[in-house]
């Protein structure tokens, strides 16, 4: 009896300590691992991460770690699988991007709030007054390169072997646009700025000649993904009405594809999505019970994709290969020819399914035909009719045949918004900040 008594302890004991080891209760019934997820950070709360151009470092923005709650960025080698801490700001330091091996770029709050304590004594969680600044990787040269009050962050690097830039986005007033800066002679300029309306996130495409980023209607509350040429300053929408959109990236290598996060109208959860700009598909990347923010893809042949995620209220990057195969397109996801539903992508978690289409009903008998109609399967004999081509704009119903036919109207270009915001003019380099 007693000995049967010690194993139910024994047992109990064993029960109770897989139960609540921290490791099991986080790790086993992680879907992210079942892909081969590795998890970059274990501290406080981490967010934006972006690749080294060779892809062997991670640099990011991390906040309440001991006694230090401001966002300060960090480093780590994943080689070695080492972080360090980059920044000692005493305001916040976040948005940082890698300009070259040696060098990086980031957003801080330090002089602003030091320069107007009492204008910025409550500041804006959303838009903090912050400038650029550039800075060696271990954050001891330090060169800031804006000075307009206000928001400036969300800094991407355009790197150019002569002509080197940066694309970020300001806040100017009360409107907030997408700018950029000639890192060499300081010299902004305008991308996308308009009244009533918030520009953010801009990233830049593959082949460098087009920038995206996420506008926002300030009176309908309406967000769509805009597309702006750096050539001619026309802006084009490429996909509007799903959800709330945030934190878009290019894939560095070709084709164009824009990943981003999401959360489509009905879900409680941020998930990350990658939208195709030369076929117009849009695909799940990650989808679970968690927030997934902030993807940044990796400048190799083997991509990879590292990601903020929400584990028991904290932020963690977690990293994994980018699945070649995500499944069929969200548009066109739908039953197979067989009748069977379709497969959803092999990283998403929730199914994607839609009702198959009914089978077409056959042709209608008559005795008398006005035209010939073309037979339901193709003979040798017959020309196949050219598929339709999709417009915006009304075909024009048939006229008479002495009536003239009028062409219909092409829908005019495009054109940029005039922005209420004068542009700066070029400003000596500053001073390194001590």
């Amino acid at each position: 009896m007693k000995q049967l008594s010690l194993k139910i302890i024994v047992l109990g004991a064993i029960l109770f300590g897989c139960t609540h080891s921290p490791t099991k209760d986080l790790l086993t019934p992680d879907f992210l691992l079942q892909k081969n997820v590795k998890q970059i950070t274990f501290q406080g709360d981490n967010e934006r991460p972006r690749f080294s151009a060779n892809g062997t470092r991670l640099i990011y923005s991390s906040q309440n770690r001991g006694n230090r709650k401001d966002l300060q960025v960090y480093e780590t080698d994943l080689i070695r699988n080492k972080e360090r801490r980059v920044t000692f700001a005493d305001g916040a330091a976040y948005d940082a991007d890698y300009i070259n091996d040696m060098e990086i770029i980031y957003a801080s709050t330090t002089d602003e709030i030091k320069e107007s304590p009492f204008l910025n004594r409550n500041p804006s969680k959303e838009f903090p007054p912050s400038d650029l600044y550039l800075s060696d990787r271990f954050g001891s040269d330090i060169l800031r390169v804006t000075v307009q009050p206000g928001y400036d962050g969300e800094a991407f690097m355009m790197a150019h072997p002569t002509k080197p830039s940066v694309i970020f986005t300001s806040r100017r007033g009360d409107v907030t646009g997408i700018y950029r800066m000639d890192l060499k002679s300081r010299f902004v300029s305008l991308l996308a700025s308009e009244t009533g309306k918030d520009r953010r996130y801009p990233t830049l495409a593959p082949e460098k000649s087009r920038v995206a980023f996420k506008e926002t209607n300030l009176e309908s509350k309406q967000q769509s993904l805009q597309l702006v040429d750096l050539h001619t300053k026309q802006t084009a929408l490429l996909k509007s009405g799903e959800g709330h959109y945030r934190d878009l990236f290019f894939a560095p290598r070709p084709p164009s594809r824009l990943f981003y996060s999401i959360q489509r109208s009905g879900d409680k959860k941020y998930q990350i999505e990658v939208y195709n700009l030369e076929t117009k598909c849009t695909q799940v990347v990650f989808k679970g019970k968690d927030d997934l923010l902030y993807p940044a893809v990796s400048n190799e042949s083997v991509e990879r994709l590292a990601f903020t995620r929400t584990v028991q209220e904290k932020k963690q990057i977690y990293m994994v290969d980018l699945p070649t195969d995500l499944g069929p397109c969200l548009a066109d996801a739908s039953s197979s020819s067989n009748g069977e539903k379709s497969e959803p992508p092999a990283a998403a978690l929730t199914t994607v399914t839609t009702t198959p289409a009914p089978p077409p009903k056959p042709p209608r008998k008559r005795k008398t035909v006005a035209a010939p109609v073309v037979a339901p399967v193709m003979t040798p004999e017959t020309t196949p009719t050219p598929a339709p081509v999709e417009s915006s704009v009304e075909t024009p119903a048939a006229t008479p045949k002495n009536t003239p036919t009028v062409a219909p109207t092409a829908t005019p270009p495009v054109t940029p918004a005039a922005s209420p915001v004068s542009v700066e003019s070029p400003t000596p380099a500053p001073s390194p900040v001590k």
